[in-house]
């Protein structure tokens, strides 16, 4: 049985002890998997549940352990938005993935998430601020102009320019916005503007018809 698999699977090894576990885990996570005895009586396999078929619903394809990991790794990577509205839309998402999963996959989650370490992200970043981020998302989705009030320096003027915002472009720890300036023309290169440098934003009854970014065209 295990050589079948191996050779199905495309495997190089495969132990009896780690189909064990894999068919163990599988139980676990509510697949109507039965540890049967074989025909001989004296030893014990694993197979489909006859009963599946009628009525003992097989689940929907599980979150893996790798995709949860990935997720854990990315919200660790974005932690410079805690206290924002993008914060609170990624632990409610976590919220709900760890409401539904099986403590078995809990537990290799708790244990996995000692593989991988986040460095160099500053937490909460725009806690301070977290209608900036919203305001800045809500009228890059809806193609609305702002208008952009910049922190003054040495007691000058505030500097205020009209923008069709078209990104924020996150650079860890940093976030810019990446906008064109309104009127400007089709081969003006965007402005990229660091966020902390915006003291307020406005957005305006107006929209406009967002440009064709390609990535390779983004400044540096």
């Amino acid at each position: 049985m295990v050589g079948l698999l191996k050779e199905r699977l495309g495997l190089t090894r495969l132990s009896p002890r780690t189909l064990r576990r894999d068919c163990e885990f599988l139980g676990s996570c509510g697949y109507p998997v039965d540890h049967v005895p074989l025909p001989d009586g004296r030893k014990y396999g694993w197979q489909l549940a006859k009963d599946s078929v009628n009525g003992r619903k097989i689940p929907s394809e599980p979150l893996t352990l790798l995709e949860l990991v990935a997720f854990m790794v990315g919200r660790d990577l974005l932690r410079t938005f805690e206290g924002t509205i993008l914060w609170t839309g990624i632990e409610s998402l976590r919220h709900k993935l760890e409401r539904d999963m099986p403590a078995a996959m809990l537990e290799r989650l708790e244990a996995a998430k000692h593989v991988f370490h986040v460095r160099g992200v500053d937490p909460a970043r725009y806690a301070a601020r977290p209608r900036l981020i919203s305001a800045l998302s809500g009228a890059i989705t809806d193609a609305q102009v702002i208008e952009v009030e910049k922190h003054a320096d040495n007691g000058a003027v505030p500097e205020r320019m009209r923008l069709q915002p078209h990104r924020l472009i996150i650079e860890p720890p940093l976030v810019r916005l990446l906008a064109f300036p309104v009127g400007s023309d089709q081969d003006v290169s965007p402005l990229l503007l660091d966020i902390e440098k915006i003291a307020k934003v406005t957005p305006l009854d107006v929209t406009f018809v967002p440009r064709t970014l390609r990535a390779e065209d983004l400044p540096p």
